[in-house]
């Protein structure tokens, strides 16, 4: 074993260095945990006073947390942080914790030694992992072990003592505001410029884009202004920039200072308070629907998001958001800040956390020919192995995904009885599904689960069948879950998606006895699952905080034996009629369609048909035919679908989802009580002669 101190001269040095670069950099301490511990506490006394943070569960560290939340750690700067690896290596914590340190300082990982790596199984490996399906094998530690073995970054170990130090740029750093003045100049011209003319502001963390915000704020002295995230702590940075320009003392938990405060996204839309500019910070994690909601309501507003972070990914969300508002918004500007702000470019400890956690994977798009479509399955220690293939993967799923989870790296290389099956063209990935096999419970935790005494991790769908039917068996026996199905956006509307989700069924018919998908339910896709031959069995009460969409799940037989599947789908369209009236009296007026176009007519009670013909002949009223029209439409539920779209939405809200005559007049645009007894009339006139069409004898 090397003699040698983990603070040495040449540390120093490098530390002097590292703050005239204005750079940071990730220090290993890798050896057995007791001597990690002991070398990280001498450390820490050593560098004192200066602020640092330890990130561990551990007592043996000094002033150690180990904090449940990535926000809680959000929002803070530290000169040196200290991560203790043997605590658990969480993707999402290690990314958030590298974003608090200051320039000039280090991020301090303690590992067990490089070699050992692999087979070492940390306390976090549990949680990417489903119940009765654990292996002791790290796939994403196997990778880590691979890319820490360089010499850019530093390295102390117990066996081997200080590796060779890295270099560290001789050039005095240099922190550019130039972009971020810009964005505040931009944000300006929104708030006091022609209406409708939204900002998009998209950057990587550590670009002073919240900051920005603040910044233009304290600008604006004459303007009420709103700011909005779906977490607070976030705008930390917002709120010290102001109150730094404004000259005035700013506390944390401050919500509103000076003519700058803070409102939830929710509270926003059920409020609507009044006001000149609206900023909305981290975009990305609030729901699509929301936004739209705020830009209709509210005629200056700024969105603001990370494309690339400590939370996950938000370029799904930046394509998507953005070609809504080039759609809707001819006017819209957008800016990109690149720049660092808080430490110089080409920042190490940046560069690292990067490609350790794969957060700047990048999919790059190509041409559709007519090149033959392969169908294969990868595994994750091929992922593990090959770097370019996972970031292809990694990146056509954040690309395709609405936000990506930090943790979604580690989910990919360690989740066991999962599948990943992808479509190539030549060498380019097209397509990527991921499928998790579940199931295969014993006979007596099966009885638990179902009786509603246990509910392990993992096992979502099969769990969720079991329950529905209240049938324990359903848990002995193997389904298939997708977790997740992505296709090239530039690849869209080749079927590729179509073709990718055959070829799993084909491979997992074997083995599997049903197949299924969860997902938040909008009109396209769940249009996309039907026409592959899947049932719609459940539709979740909640909605999904980062989509406000209600999860779907759907299902199909890989067997001849269609009797679960056709009961879940006869008891799911039974409810459904009432819970329109209650729980889903909201839901999208599309969504609502494409439900119906599954649903099978029934007979006719003839003393019902009869009444409903004379009652149209009189001048009825919507209270006293409404039981009525509702009962005679369930008979014939397709009867609608090819009825004009006014008649729809009409009939829709005012029959299918009981809304009152004045809740359908602000939500039509239609104006006056006259003018929708009208337009109800007539919907009831179109729809009744599609009944008489569809009607059962």
């Amino acid at each position: 074993m090397h003699d040698c101190k983990l603070f040495s001269p040449q540390l120093a040095s490098f530390l002097t260095q590292l703050a005239y670069a204005k750079h940071r950099q990730l220090l290993l301490v890798t050896g057995e945990q007791n001597w990690c511990y002991q070398q990280a506490n001498q450390l820490l006394q050593q560098l004192a006073p200066v602020q640092y943070k330890v990130l561990s569960a551990s007592c043996e560290l000094k002033n150690s947390s180990w904090t449940e939340h990535t926000h809680q750690i959000l929002g803070q700067e530290f000169q040196h942080v200290i991560y203790d690896g043997f605590s658990g290596l969480a993707p999402d914590k290690l990314a958030a914790l590298s974003g608090t340190v200051q320039a000039g300082g280090l991020f301090i990982l303690l590992l067990p030694e490089l070699a050992d790596l692999q087979h070492w199984c940390d306390p976090t490996l549990e949680t990417f992992q489903s119940f009765a399906q654990q292996r002791q094998h790290s796939y994403f530690n196997q990778r880590l072990a691979g890319l820490l073995t360089n010499n850019s970054l530093l390295h102390f170990s117990q066996t081997e003592g200080w590796q060779p130090l890295p270099k560290v740029s001789t050039e005095a750093g240099v922190l550019s505001l130039t972009e971020q003045q810009y964005c505040v100049e931009q944000i300006i011209k929104t708030a006091t410029g022609r209406a409708n003319r939204p900002l998009l502001i998209s950057a990587d963390r550590g670009r002073g884009k919240s900051a920005a915000l603040g910044l233009a704020a304290a600008k604006l002295s004459d303007k009420n202004i709103i700011i909005c995230s779906q977490q607070f702590t976030a705008l930390h940075s917002c709120f010290k920039h102001f109150a730094v320009a404004r000259g005035c003392h700013y506390q944390a938990q401050q919500k509103q200072l000076g003519n700058l405060r803070y409102i939830a996204p929710d509270q926003l839309l059920s409020e609507l308070p009044q006001c000149d500019v609206l900023l909305v910070d981290e975009a990305a994690a609030i729901p699509v629907p929301m936004l739209i909601k705020m830009l209709a309501h509210y005629p200056r507003i700024v969105f603001a998001s990370t494309m690339i972070g400590y939370e996950g990914n938000g370029r799904g969300y930046t394509l998507r958001f953005k070609r809504y508002l080039e759609r809707h918004y001819k006017n819209m500007r957008s800016v990109n800040l690149e720049l660092p702000i808080r430490f110089a470019p080409a920042d190490p400890l940046e560069q690292h956390i990067c490609k350790l956690l794969a957060l700047d994977a990048d999919y790059t798009s190509s041409e559709f020919n007519n090149a033959a479509l392969q169908f294969s399955e990868l595994q994750a220690t091929e992922l593990a192995h090959d770097e370019a293939l996972l970031r292809q993967v990694m990146g056509l799923l954040s690309l395709a995904h609405y936000q990506t989870s930090v943790n979604d790296l580690r989910h990919l290389l360690d989740a066991t009885a999962q599948r990943i099956f992808v479509c190539q063209q030549r060498d380019t990935l097209l397509g990527v599904c991921l499928i998790t096999i579940e199931g295969g419970l014993s006979a007596t935790i099966s009885e638990q689960i179902t009786s509603g005494q246990r509910r392990p991790q993992g096992h979502l769908m099969a769990q969720t069948l079991a329950q529905l039917t209240v049938e324990p068996k359903i848990l002995t026996l193997s389904c298939a879950r997708v977790v997740r199905i992505a296709v090239a956006p530039s690849h869209h509307n080749n079927k590729i998606g179509s073709k990718l989700l055959a070829h799993c069924e084909q491979q997992l018919t074997a083995s599997c006895h049903w197949f299924g998908a969860s997902f938040g339910a909008n009109a396209s896709l769940l249009k996309f699952w039907q026409a592959a031959g899947f049932n719609l069995v459940k539709l979740g009460f909640k909605q999904d905080k980062a989509t406000a969409e209600h999860a779907a799940l759907v299902l199909k037989s890989l067997n001849r034996d269609n009797t679960l599947n056709d009961q879940l789908e006869s008891e799911f369209q039974s409810d459904f009629a009432l819970h329109l009236l209650d729980h889903f009296n909201q839901l999208d007026q599309q969504l609502v369609e494409q439900i119906l176009t599954a649903f099978m007519p029934c007979h006719v009670d003839r003393h019902l048909d009869k009444r409903l013909k004379s009652l149209l002949t009189t001048d009825y009223q919507l209270h006293a035919i409404k039981p009525l029209l509702w009962r005679a439409y369930w008979c014939t539920p397709r009867s609608l679908l090819t009825c004009d779209e006014n008649t729809k939405c009409i009939f829709i809200r005012l029959i299918l989802q009981n809304w009152s005559p004045k809740k359908a007049q602000i939500a039509l645009q239609i104006s006056g009580k006259k003018s929708l007894d009208k337009q109800f009339k007539q919907a009831v006139t179109n729809w009744y002669e599609q009944y008489l069409l569809k009607k059962l004898p």
